[in-house]
């Protein structure tokens, strides 16, 4: 396993939890999220900084993951594991960004 960070947000019109991806664009999905290294850490500030500005995105922060031998992303803590995957209630689905006019409370 490598330890690595990924910058994540949640998108304000939506809700949805979204992830800094390797095209400077943000989405849902974990497994695409541009992964910075510990020797990267000048360029994942860098990025956290002009994250921190996009007036769509609140809750910015950096965070902790783990990438498989196969390439799985997995977040460090079970705060991070819930965001990625939904809530741990049934028949609830994960917020997503399609055709987001509101955010559900």
């Amino acid at each position: 396993m490598k330890n690595m960070n990924a910058i994540t947000a949640n998108e304000l019109i939506s809700g949805a939890v979204v992830y800094l991806y390797e095209t400077g664009e943000f989405g849902v999905d974990l497994q695409k999220a541009k992964l910075f290294g510990a020797d990267e850490q000048d360029v994942r500030d860098a990025s956290l900084e002009k994250t921190l500005k996009n007036p769509r995105l609140v809750s910015v922060e950096a965070i902790a993951v783990e990438v498989s031998e196969t390439g799985t992303v997995w977040a460090n803590r079970l705060r991070e594991q819930i965001r990625a995957n939904g809530p741990t209630v049934g028949g609830f689905a994960r917020q997503t960004l399609e055709g987001a006019d509101h955010v559900s409370l």
